[in-house]
């Protein structure tokens, strides 16, 4: 588990929102009824479509149902992910009954959890049980991918549940499928989906470093320079010491810093690393970059 506290989520009318993330990189809610850009495969009486009979965000629901003989899977379309930086998964998921064996609730051969029997959620692979889940209830699924590791956090309704480790394997990465592959086993089972949403940080500046890593998110910094230490970048420093925003820094920004020097306050023009007092470590920022130009 990292952190110790999931991030923040916001529901709304089937809309998650991870604050400081950007949503888009997939959603789906079923709301208009319409999976015609998924893949779905079905074979004899098995079931993979949209319903109205369990949702979330009414009216519909996505919803899977297989026998055994036959089989109902369906794939996503694909979505734009950077698979060497973390991502975010989250859906939610109910199983209407205990007659099930072996489906997959979400697999895009990194992240792959299933229904293994009755109604145990696990993480594959190996098979490891995450949580027995009741009949007929709706469960928030929560999934933070750690590429750099080959793992995931998986947490249900907010709790942490388990680290898994990743299923890698060829294919599905930028999209995933749900549901059972199998004709003719002793696969089979039910369940629904709602809600679907794939979220990514974002790359502010386009320097290849996504801004949670980022020490200066808005002013291009590959090298994530940090001549003190600090953890705010080079980048952003210089940018902050040109109060006047004509380029250079020089006069005209010291005598920004010295009309507040040793103020306290919020939003002083002076208080170049933000720390809410004019003082030395302002004054050192400024020499630091003397005759510099720090324009964007």
């Amino acid at each position: 588990m990292r952190n110790a506290a999931l991030f923040s989520v916001v529901i709304t009318i089937g809309i998650v929102v991870y604050p400081g993330i950007a949503a888009g990189v997939f959603s789906d809610n079923f709301d208009d009824g319409d999976i015609s850009d998924w893949t779905v495969t079905t074979t004899g009486d098995a079931i993979f479509g949209v319903s109205t009979n369990k949702s979330v965000s009414a009216p519909y629901s996505v919803h899977m149902s297989s026998t055994g003989a036959y089989k109902a899977m369906g794939v996503s379309p694909a979505y734009d992910v950077n698979l060497s930086e973390n991502y975010h998964i989250c859906f939610y998921f109910l199983v209407p009954h205990t007659n099930n064996h072996w489906f997959e609730v979400f697999n895009n051969h990194q992240v792959y959890l299933l229904i293994d029997g009755t109604t145990d959620l696990k993480c594959y692979s190996p098979a490891q049980l995450i949580m027995t889940l009741n009949t007929d209830q709706w469960y928030l699924i929560e999934i933070k991918v750690y590429p750099s590791s080959e793992d995931y956090d998986v947490y249900i309704d907010g709790e942490f549940k388990k680290t898994c480790p990743f299923w890698i394997h060829t294919g599905f990465e930028t999209n995933f499928q749900i549901g059972d592959r199998a004709d003719g086993s002793t696969d089979k089972g039910e369940a629904y989906w709602d809600d679907f949403i794939i979220t990514q940080p974002v790359d502010s500046d386009g320097d290849g470093i996504m801004d949670p890593n980022d020490n200066c998110p808005y002013v291009p910094n590959p090298g994530q320079e940090d001549r003190n230490s600090d953890g705010w970048g080079d980048a952003c420093e210089c940018i902050a010491a040109n109060l006047d925003g004509l380029g250079l820094i020089d006069l005209r920004d010291f005598s920004i810093t010295a009309l507040d020097w040793q103020e306290n306050n919020t939003g002083l023009p002076g208080d170049i690393n933000g720390d809410e007092t004019v003082d030395f470590k302002d004054l050192e920022i400024i020499a630091y970059y003397w005759l510099s130009d720090c324009s964007l």
